[in-house]
């Protein structure tokens, strides 16, 4: 009987530090939590990238001497070299230092899902690219919702300058 009647003496005490304890494992779990989210979603994060359809044999013209490769079939592709999915990806070329009498170019698309690794053929010939000045723009989402985008400016057929957020 003494056991209980010091049990029940005590109890608010006994009740406080349990709920004490209860709360910090609460608050240590939570923190992990985070932490296994903030991991997962950079174990799983999109970045679409701008490259150009390789060339196949087929597209090749020989002339006798030599051979040189078609451009009309060489298309522009978009490239999720990220570890995750990239969702919702909407994109855009805008030209740069364009002639003020010529007409404006600015092909824009949108694609719902490309997983990791997986090229996706736009609809912009290599040839336009290799005439103009551009900056192209892709803002996407992960499969956390967070979003990204990627922009990057071409000149000469060559990137000047590659930007990830």
């Amino acid at each position: 009987m003494e056991l209980m009647q010091c049990l029940n003496k005590f109890a608010p005490a006994i009740q406080a530090v349990s709920a004490f304890f209860i709360a910090l494992l609460t608050g240590a779990i939570v923190f992990l939590t985070c932490r296994y989210v903030r991991v997962s979603e950079a174990l799983q994060k999109p970045c679409v990238a701008i490259q150009t359809e390789p060339r196949v044999s087929e597209d090749a013209i020989t002339d006798g001497s030599g051979a040189q490769v078609s451009q009309q079939n060489d298309f522009v592709v978009i490239e999720n070299i990220g570890t995750g999915p990239a969702l919702k990806i909407c994109y855009r070329f805008q030209e740069t230092k364009a002639q003020p009498s010529s007409p404006t170019w600015h092909p824009k698309g949108f694609v719902d899902y490309i997983r990791s690794g997986q090229p996706w053929k736009i609809a912009v010939s290599r040839a336009d690219l290799a005439t103009r000045n551009c900056e192209f723009e892709a803002s996407y989402e992960s499969l956390s919702g967070k979003k990204h985008r990627t922009r990057v400016n071409i000149e000469n057929r060559r990137i000047t300058s590659f930007d990830f957020k």
